[in-house]
């Protein structure tokens, strides 16, 4: 017993040590998490570029970003690591508050959200 559970502690140690800084080990069947969501620059001005970076756990197969109707699919850039680059538009419509939904989805379809409020300048 004592040998299969440290096979078991071996295995779940080297899968989490081959993921990116930040990224926490997630089983298939273990809850897909949004550990961060961070945007550069944090407070951009219409026209402006923004870098999005979201880190999930291992798990995660697909994030998505939503704001109002507009949904955007944001890239893997490595295990649990998404990041994307969006240029803010310049329509008058947009007020200078904005929530952004962060969804992170599991290869069978279970998803988790996470509301980021960005204000605009």
């Amino acid at each position: 017993m004592a040998a299969v559970a440290l096979l078991i502690a071996l295995a779940t140690t080297a899968r989490a040590d081959s993921l990116p800084p930040g990224v926490v080990y997630a089983g298939d069947r273990d809850p897909v998490r949004i550990t961060s969501v961070t945007f550069d620059p944090e407070h951009p001005a219409a026209g402006d570029v923004v870098n999005a970076k979201i880190v999930c756990t291992s798990n995660t197969a697909a994030v998505t970003a939503t704001v109002g109707t507009i949904v955007v699919n944001v890239p893997k850039a490595a295990p649990g690591i998404f990041k994307t680059t969006l240029r803010v538009p310049s329509l008058p419509l947009y007020g200078s508050h904005q929530t952004v939904i962060i969804t992170a989805i599991r290869t069978d379809g279970v998803k988790t959200q996470r509301t980021v409020s960005v204000e605009l300048h």
